[in-house]
């Protein structure tokens, strides 16, 4: 048999000097942003947003336990902000970027409390379903940027912020 369980870790709204792990009673800062500005880029601000898994095991009896440790994150170092652009709006633009990534998360673990895994390929099967989540956020924030021109569509991005607050309550 084969059980697998997930935990958050580092705990939720951890800061260190490079990372911020997702919280929800610890929204983005402009503070947290500590990369500079790309030379020519049209954005006002960029979020390197992302979430990842490390897991381990250990074998008892004839059981596998299975524990990943899952992370949501914002690399501060590459995450930047124009001067002249550190505004609300701007800022909440970027915080959306970063739950994209938190929901993106939960449909990974979500994915893996579902499935049932072998024995021998449990490794890959986890890697495989990481790796479809991971392309799902990439599609789901080109779509975002998209949709909403990079934040200059405000009716548009309203949509979106309800949209992906419905689902992280129900996440």
């Amino acid at each position: 048999m084969l059980l697998v369980h997930v935990r958050e870790f580092p705990p939720p709204g951890t800061l260190t000097a490079d990372t911020l792990y997702y919280g929800s009673d610890r929204p983005l800062r402009w503070s947290d942003f500590l990369g500079q500005p790309r030379p020519g880029s049209p954005s006002a601000a960029l979020s390197f947003t992302g979430f990842s898994y490390d897991a381990s095991s250990v074998q008892k009896a004839d059981t596998i336990l299975v524990t990943l440790y899952l992370q949501v994150y914002f690399d501060r170092d590459g995450s930047w902000v124009r001067a002249d652009d550190k505004n609300a709006y701007a800022l909440s633009h970027e915080q959306l970027h970063f739950d994209i990534a938190k929901l993106a998360e939960q449909d990974f673990r979500d994915s893996v409390l579902l499935k049932r895994f072998s024995r021998e390929y449990y490794p890959i099967e986890i890697h495989f379903l990481y790796w479809d989540c991971w392309r799902k956020m990439n599609q789901m924030q080109q779509k975002f940027d998209a949709e909403t021109r990079h934040g200059q569509d405000h009716l548009r991005e309203a949509k979106w912020e309800k949209r992906i607050s419905r689902q992280l309550l129900s996440g």
